[in-house]
């Protein structure tokens, strides 16, 4: 009957209570959140459980008695609580890594997760005494692991016509395909209950699954103002400057022009005309005096790079 969920209201709230909060490292989220208001009396009291990585405010309060922490947006709050470490992590050590690897003798070990100079070491020891390839690959990095399972699977047509090039050869049949050289074709592998194994093509995997295709896009909508004499023409010398800019700087890109608009790739631009407009950050039109024109922007996560280096162009005030 005393175990219930938190309310922000119940921060201030006086009375003893006890608060189970993540992220365990205060590196952000609601443990942090409540830190910064508790962090400052002497009568409560954090607990961190584990392993915080260097970095956190959980690892600058477990390598000493801090009078104050800085935080990750630069402020600083007083440590005037108690701090005190638990020893609960989820975590094993490498003794006990060692050991699982042992028991399960597996082809291949990924590390994942920890301090570069333990995990290399790691790697090194299963490597050396166990004879097992290990890999420690960064943040983003891909690993190819080879395998030696073999799994009989159809081709769809999309994914054949995608692998129609010299590097492959066909078999009679048109849902075999056999590679002639150590070059290999990407697809999907689809195992279905009660169906036999499919390689299809990544476009045409939301249609077998039937789910819908989700679109990440992002917006900002950019003040910019033409350089030269003003007058009532800036609206258009704006989107035709910013043409010639994407021409000279971007060889080879389809620009399309229509009236305010502006469309390279899945980039759109159009002169927002909005006082206060929800993709636009820390200005307004009448804040900005009437000077500044504002390029309301939107383009797929697919041409993130591609997005951004427009929007550099416009901040240059063309």
């Amino acid at each position: 009957k005393n175990v219930k969920d938190f309310d922000r209201s119940l921060i201030h709230a006086p009375g003893p209570c006890v608060l189970f909060a993540t992220p365990g490292m205060l590196c952000a989220g609601f443990s942090l959140e409540v830190f910064k208001h508790w962090a400052p009396s002497p009568l409560n009291l954090v607990a961190l459980p584990g392993y915080s990585v260097a970095g956190t405010v959980g690892h600058k309060l477990m390598s000493g008695k801090p009078t104050t922490v800085d935080l990750y947006n630069g402020t600083k709050v007083d440590v005037r609580c108690k701090i005190h470490q638990v020893a609960f992590s989820p975590h094993t050590d490498a003794k006990g890594i060692m050991d699982l690897t042992k028991f399960l003798s597996p082809k291949n070990v990924v590390l994942v997760h920890g301090e570069k100079p333990s995990m290399m070491s790691l790697k090194e020891k299963i490597t050396s005494e166990l004879d097992i390839p290990c890999f420690v690959p960064a943040n983003g990095e891909t690993v190819s692991v080879s395998s030696t399972t073999f799994i009989k699977a159809n081709a769809s047509d999309m994914f054949l016509k995608s692998c129609s090039s010299p590097n492959f050869r066909f078999s009679n049949s048109s849902t075999q395909l056999r590679v002639t050289d150590q070059r290999t074709a990407d697809g999907v592998l689809v195992i279905e209950k009660s169906k036999k194994a499919k390689i299809v093509h990544q476009d045409e995997v939301s249609e077998v699954l039937h789910e819908k295709n989700h679109v990440v896009s992002l917006a900002y909508c950019c003040p910019v103002k033409v350089k030269g004499e003003s007058d009532d023409d800036d609206d258009v010398d704006l989107i035709k400057q910013l043409s010639e800019k994407i021409s000279e700087t971007m060889s080879g890109a389809e620009i399309h022009e229509s009236g305010n608009c502006l469309q390279v790739g899945s980039f759109n631009g159009s002169l927002c005309l909005k006082e206060n407009c929800v993709n636009r950050r820390g200005i307004s039109r009448s804040s900005s005096g009437g000077e500044a024109s504002f390029l309301c922007c939107n383009w797929s996560a697919a041409d993130l790079e591609l997005g951004w280096e427009i929007i550099n162009l416009v901040k240059q005030n063309l």
